[in-house]
């Protein structure tokens, strides 16, 4: 009997989890109340899908001499979010990461797992695995990208997520009347408010960091530092600079790697247009005294219709091989052009919620691309990709 009420109540549950990713045009998720005396406890369950084909000469991981298409899964993700007055928790699982390799001190497929307590909007402050405050397009949800995915060239140069404490505060200075308050579990902008914000956070080494070598050596001896301020005014703008550090980064008695990032991000004609501008230095990649890598990120999407947008993002990077004279330094463009399909039509007030799309990108190479580059990551060679993410 009670077997059977249990299959009952997960049945019920699948089903209404697809029925809100198959028809809800805004964040869909379900949402548990429960009242213990008077105590009041809020439990959400979430989460999103990305499936996909890719192929091209540039296509990462395929054969030499083969460029035919590939299908596989680019995230697999739930999510669990508590919250009970100022108490709050998060626990982020990608199923399709691996549950034995402990990159951070956690297994990879453990994305955010974290506690922490909301003293008001200015303040609130976590201790767990977290996104450090580092990378504008990096903090932002994957779920919300503008494109199928996040390139390296960037990418790769941020602290990602590590074990630590951090601080943070959002709407500080805002209007009085906003109708928005923060819940603690933020990481980036995804709230479109006004008035200022920062994070400031203490961590172990940056052992997911693909710029980091993760060495359990170091541990208790060195640490990483990341530090973001931004500000906020509404969709039209928001603007961030951030600054991390992430100490002996290619093990014991190497160099601190140490990066600089600063973005904006805006949303215009009624939310039909949106462009962003990024760039992010990185010193003394993987540790290696004097390899410096940089890069800048432009993207303009436009709203053609209710569910169709067009998107091109060019990233810019260069590299400078000051540890080995040998090395000439070189600089590659990867430009991406597409479009995303959007299954339901958009609501202009909440723009920023890409649940259920289509998406495809043409990776278009430039600079010293077909094995000329000497820097880390990006494409070299053409590739096309192609997705369909949905989101509960």
């Amino acid at each position: 009997m009670l077997r059977g009420k249990r299959l009952s109540v997960l049945a019920t549950l699948v089903i209404v989890l697809a029925v809100a990713a198959w028809t809800s045009p805004a964040l869909a998720k379900v949402t548990i109340k429960q009242k213990v005396g008077d105590k009041e406890f809020t439990l959400q369950l979430y989460g999103f899908s990305q499936l996909e084909a890719r192929a091209g000469e540039g296509r990462e991981g395929k054969p030499p001499g083969e460029s035919g298409p590939r299908f596989s899964a680019q995230r697999i993700r739930v999510g669990f979010n508590y919250f009970h007055k100022g108490l709050f928790s998060k626990l982020f699982l990608d199923f399709n990461q691996s549950h034995s390799s402990d990159e951070a001190g956690l297994p990879k497929m453990i994305k955010d797992a974290f506690v922490g307590y909301r003293f008001n909007d200015a303040a609130f402050i976590r201790i767990g695995m977290i996104k450090a405050p580092v990378g504008m397009k990096f903090t932002i949800p994957g779920w919300n990208m503008d494109i199928v995915e996040r390139n390296k060239l960037d990418k790769g140069m941020v602290l990602e997520r590590d074990m630590g404490i951090m601080l943070s505060g959002r709407l500080i200075g805002g209007p009085a009347d906003q109708k928005l308050s923060t819940s603690g579990i933020e990481m980036g902008h995804e709230k479109w408010g006004r008035g200022f914000g920062y994070d400031i956070g203490v961590f172990n080494p940056a052992g997911r960091s693909a710029a980091v070598v993760w060495d359990k050596s170091v541990l208790g001896d060195a640490l990483a530092y990341a530090a973001r301020i931004h500000y906020d005014h509404g969709l039209p703008l928001h603007f961030e600079a951030s600054y991390g550090v992430s100490e002996q980064a290619g093990g014991p008695g190497t160099e601190d790697f140490k990066v600089l990032d600063i973005g904006i991000n805006s949303f215009l004609v009624d939310g039909r247009l949106h462009w962003n501008a990024e760039y992010i230095d990185g010193k003394n990649i993987l540790g290696i005294d004097g390899w410096d890598q940089d890069c800048l990120t432009v993207t303009l999407a436009w709203m053609f219709t209710p569910t169709i947008e067009g998107v091109v993002r060019h990233y810019a990077a260069s590299v400078t091989r000051g540890d080995d004279p040998a090395v000439p330094d070189t600089s590659l463009g990867n430009t991406y052009v597409g479009f995303n399909f959007y299954l339901k039509p958009l609501n202009p007030k909440h723009r920023t919620l890409q649940n259920h799309r289509i998406q495809f990108n043409y990776v278009l190479t430039s600079g010293d691309d077909d094995g000329a580059w000497t820097g880390k990551w990006g494409y070299q060679q053409e590739a096309w990709l192609l997705q369909w993410q949905i989101k509960y």
